[in-house]
């Protein structure tokens, strides 16, 4: 392991102190006075974080199309740069490039959730991030986009128990929205791993749960695309609702039952019964009769497979809610209590 041996000397009689390498020091300023944050490890290590490493200018970001090229292109490679967590991009535009500018602009406004087009010119766009991390804790996207994606599963049953078109494809332009709340999440989960100053002021108080963060947000995303498929087939072939909508009842009972969970004070049985609950069902409904019309099979896979996705979101979630804790299922009796 490369890294600087400092011994750790008594001061004051009680307090243990360590001095701070003069290098590192001097190439952040860092000066007396100045405050750090000490945060625990799980494997009982330390982490100081300086404070004003957190109101550093963040990262400046340059894309430049100097030949024509599809709209598409540009759009996936500004993502980039957003999703890498840039705070700032500038688009650069060469005289041929021109008319790609109010596309993109409009792209921005359309799926970018927390940047603004802040200078404008006929050869430039520059986009700035205009909201602080604190207020986009992933937590709380996490939460934003399951309600949406709640919402689309309540409409979608509504939509085939009416045959409703309208409403189906309200639900399938919603998806939208999900994609951007997704791609925010993305953002902010590669900033957490940028910077342990950026993981705690998103509060996440412990990096493996990074890794459960993407597992979460990923199965959000994929559950608003199977509902978006369902909504689709149903509008090209009719399906037979016999079929679908009791899958799709129990699914929403499960997303229910999954919000309380993650929104309320969850003990660890609740979390093994419900991810329990859900797998057991799954296996049930896998062994069915399948059947030979293919918009109701498409239908019928992806409503249990909306299901298997909250599975895993549980899963997940007990992982970041029950690691390094002591688990007791079922009550103590008396006679324990007393010993």
């Amino acid at each position: 392991m490369q890294g600087e041996v400092r011994k750790v000397q008594l001061t004051g009689g009680a307090t243990l102190i360590v001095s701070l390498p003069k290098e590192w020091a001097k190439r952040i300023s860092l000066l007396p006075g100045d405050e750090v944050i000490i945060v625990t490890q799980p494997d009982d290590t330390l982490v100081v974080i300086p404070k004003k490493l957190g109101k550093r200018v963040g990262v400046v970001a340059e894309l430049t199309i100097n030949q024509p090229v599809a709209v598409e292109e540009v759009e996936k490679l500004f993502m980039a740069l957003y999703i890498g967590g840039a705070e700032t991009v500038v688009v650069r535009f060469s005289p041929a490039t021109m008319g790609l500018r109010k596309q993109i602009k409009d792209f921005i406004r359309r799926r970018v959730v927390d940047m603004e087009i802040v200078e404008e010119a006929s050869d430039k766009l520059i986009v700035q991030s205009m909201v602080s991390a604190t207020e986009l804790a992933v937590a709380d996207i996490a939460g934003k986009m399951l309600r949406l994606v709640g919402n689309m599963l309540s409409d979608l049953i509504t939509g085939l128990e009416k045959d409703d078109v309208a409403m189906l494809r309200d639900i399938i332009e919603r998806d939208d929205e999900v994609d951007r709340l997704y791609w925010l999440m993305e953002r902010q989960l590669k900033r957490a791993a940028m910077s342990r100053y950026i993981m705690l002021e998103l509060k996440i108080d412990d990096p493996r749960d990074i890794v459960e963060y993407v597992i979460i947000a990923k199965s959000i995303e994929r559950m608003a695309d199977h509902i978006c498929r369902i909504a689709y087939v149903s509008q090209e072939e009719k399906i037979d609702m016999r079929i679908v909508l009791p899958i799709l009842a129990n699914v929403a009972g499960f997303l229910k039952q999954a919000e309380a969970l993650l929104t309320g004070d969850s003990s660890p049985q609740k979390i093994a019964e419900l991810q329990s609950e859900i797998t057991s069902w799954s296996h049930r409904v896998r062994r069915e009769e399948a059947f030979p019309d293919p918009a109701t099979s498409v239908a019928k896979e992806s409503a249990i497979r909306i299901g298997e996705y909250i599975g895993d979101i549980v899963e997940s979630f007990g992982r970041i809610r029950l690691k390094d804790k002591a688990i007791v299922i079922g009550e103590v009796s008396g006679t324990q209590q007393r010993q």
